[in-house]
């Protein structure tokens, strides 16, 4: 079961950065996406893999994470963490960040799935891997394939 939800993240994955790799590289830096470029994008899910890795690797040490405090608030930070990155820099730590991200849920014994991260929550890395493969298949992978629709019959 969780071999699968595994290779549903990976596969949606590839299919986002399959399309990115194909978004018009003039407009990776433009605001298209509300407030936000695809090099926002994809800083904003390098912070959220990047704090999954780290909440995995906390769980697999038997040690409770930091809570990252509200939603709105953690993509914030992140966005102004990464904002003065190059594009070659994003990319690389999007990338990088999935694959470590990736490496912990693979090493993760089956027991420690539907463990919750925090006392308090009933978060677990199961729930979050389901949530991060939603938001591909469901929200950046429609949305970056809209734009660039979009952007092709502007040309």
């Amino acid at each position: 079961m969780h071999e699968t939800a595994l290779n549903n993240f990976v596969t949606a994955r590839n299919q986002f950065i399959a399309v990115i790799d194909n978004f018009p590289v003039e407009k990776r830096l433009t605001v298209l996406f509300d407030k936000w470029s695809l090099r926002d994008i994809l800083v904003h899910i390098a912070g959220w893999d990047r704090a999954i890795t780290e909440n995995i690797r906390d769980l697999k040490q038997g040690n409770e994470p930091p809570f990252y405090g509200k939603i709105d608030d953690f993509n914030a930070n992140s966005i102004e963490h990464g904002k003065n990155w190059t594009w070659e820099k994003t990319y690389i730590k999007f990338v990088q960040a999935g694959e470590k991200m990736i490496y912990e849920y693979e090493t993760l014994s089956d027991g420690l799935w539907e463990k919750p991260f925090w006392k308090s929550k009933n978060s677990t890395p199961a729930k979050f891997l389901k949530i991060e493969t939603k938001h591909y298949f469901h929200e950046h992978l429609p949305e970056i394939k809209m734009i660039i629709s979009q952007l092709s019959d502007t040309v």
